[in-house]
C-alpha cells in the first residue's frame, strides 16, 4: 500500500518565481488498483509523479511504502518500488541507444553491469521480436535496430512504457504518456497499454488527459485542482460516475481555497 501524507511542494521557494505545486496531499493506494488522476494543466498531476518516482524532493509531508518511510529515499533507492513512463521520454529512454539495447537495458536494470556485457544479443533480439510482433503496436518489432532518437513519438512512448513494465517494479507510474499525439495513435497507445497494465497486474497510478478512458479502464478516479485533490471517486461512486460529474469536478476549486497559502514548515 501506498500512503501520501500532507504532501506539499514549492518551486522557486522564498524568490519571485516561488510556486506551489501542491498542498497538503493525502490519499493512499492499495496494491493492485488501477488509478487515473486527471485535472487541467498546472494541477500539479505531473509533480506528484515525479515525486513519487523521486526526481524531486518535497518540502513538507512523507512518503510511505507498505508501512515503511521512504519520503527520503533516491530515484535508485525507489526504483524497485516504483517504475516511470513520462510523456518526456527523455527521462526514461536512452536516446543513442536502440530499441533492442533499451528493452535489455531495461531487463537487466537490477543485474551486474558484467552480467549485461555477457548478454546474448541474437536470443534477446528474438524474445524482444516476437514480443513486439504480438504486441501488434504499429509494427514496432521492425524498429528493433533503431536508435530511440530516430524514432517517432508513438513508438517512444510505447518504448518507455515496456522498459517501466520490464523492470518488474511494484507500482507503475505514467504520466499523459499520449500527450501530444493524433487521434488514432492516441486510442491505439492507450487501448495497448491498457492490455499490458490488465496482463502484467500492476498497481498503476497515471495522469490522463481523456477522461472517458479514465472512467472506463480505471478502479479509481482521482481529481486535482490547484495543487490538492477535489474529488476522489471510487467503489460504488466511481461505478456510478458519470462524465458531466467528472467535468463538474475538473472545474471545482479546494475548500478554502487561497493561491497565497504559505508553505508548510
Amino acid at each position: 500500500m501506498i500512503n501520501v501524507e500532507d504532501v506539499f511542494i514549492v518551486f522557486y521557494a522564498g524568490t519571485p518565481l516561488e510556486r506551489v505545486a501542491l498542498r497538503g496531499v493525502n490519499f493512499s493506494i492499495k496494491d493492485g488498483e488501477i488509478v487515473s488522476i486527471l485535472g487541467n494543466n498546472g494541477a500539479g498531476r505531473t509533480s506528484l509523479l515525479r515525486f513519487l518516482a523521486g526526481h524531486i524532493s518535497l518540502n513538507f509531508g512523507r512518503l510511505w511504502y507498505n508501512g515503511i518511510d521512504i519520503t527520503t529515499q533516491t530515484l535508485s533507492e525507489r526504483s524497485n518500488i516504483f517504475s516511470s513512463a513520462f510523456f518526456n521520454s527523455e527521462l526514461c529512454v536512452a536516446e543513442e541507444l536502440t530499441v533492442l539495447e533499451n528493452l535489455i537495458a531495461a531487463t537487466f536494470h537490477h543485474k551486474n553491469m558484467k552480467l549485461l556485457r555477457s548478454v546474448e544479443y541474437d536470443s534477446m533480439r528474438d524474445k524482444f521480436y516476437d514480443q513486439l510482433r504480438n504486441l501488434k503496436f504499429m509494427d514496432m518489432e521492425k524498429y528493433l535496430d533503431e536508435k530511440a532518437s530516430h524514432l517517432a513519438k508513438p513508438y517512444k512512448q510505447m518504448l518507455a512504457l515496456l522498459m517501466a513494465i520490464i523492470k518488474k517494479a511494484k507500482v507503475l507510474l505514467i504520466d499523459e504518456i499520449s500527450t501530444g499525439l493524433d487521434i488514432e495513435s492516441s486510442r491505439i497507445l492507450l487501448t495497448t497499454m491498457n492490455k499490458l497494465i490488465k496482463a502484467n497486474k500492476m498497481t498503476t497510478i497515471m495522469t490522463i488527459n481523456d477522461p472517458e478512458f479514465a472512467i472506463n479502464n480505471s478502479d479509481r478516479i482521482i481529481v486535482m485542482n490547484y495543487g490538492q485533490i477535489v474529488a476522489d471517486f471510487q467503489d460504488k461512486e466511481k461505478i456510478d460516475l458519470k462524465m458531466e460529474d467528472l467535468f463538474l469536478a475538473l472545474n471545482k476549486k479546494p475548500e478554502n481555497f487561497d493561491k497565497n497559502m504559505p508553505m508548510k514548515i
